[in-house]
């Protein structure tokens, strides 16, 4: 641990930056979406009039999935969101969304997810535990993090 320590930090003086390398996490956890429901109804009477109705309300949807997050050192970052959370009218690139105001603290990592200009859920991170929680219109998500590196990832297959 210490000799690469030592060579991350001399490659990175030969290179004249200082700066650490992104953060990278893979988070595995479920939550609860979301979702429109309507319903109708009609009845008649005896005498022959009839009425109707509509009902329209939400009801929540539970789901397992996995979030993706790079965090960078310049206050930028992007993630891969939940498909359960995930409008029909979204922004995002290839299937990530840019996180905006990314604060890194010592214990937290906060931000908040640009999906569409009515949804941008909270995202926090607990660097402690390597707890996560997305909080926003479309849902809640809640899981565990761990980091990793994407040049030296062991592939299942």
């Amino acid at each position: 641990m210490v000799r690469s320590a030592a060579i991350f930090i001399a490659g990175a003086l030969a290179t004249g930056t200082a700066a650490a390398a992104p953060l990278h996490l893979v988070c595995i956890g479920n939550g609860s979406a979301n979702r429109i429901t309507s319903t109708y109804g009609s009845a008649w009477s005896s005498n022959g009039t009839s009425a109707w109705g509509q009902a329209i309300g939400n009801r929540d949807v539970p789901f397992d999935d996995q979030v993706n997050i790079e965090l960078g050192d310049d206050g930028l970052g992007r993630i891969r969101m939940p498909r359960a959370m995930l409008p029909p009218i979204r922004g995002g690139k290839d299937g990530w969304f840019e996180v905006k105001d990314v604060v890194k603290g010592q214990d937290e990592i906060s931000g908040t997810v640009q999906v569409n200009v009515f949804n941008s859920p909270k995202l926090r991170i607990d660097r402690i535990r390597g707890h996560i929680s997305l909080s926003g219109k479309a849902g809640d998500y809640a899981g565990i993090c761990q980091p990793y590196d994407p040049a030296t990832v062991q592939r299942a297959f």
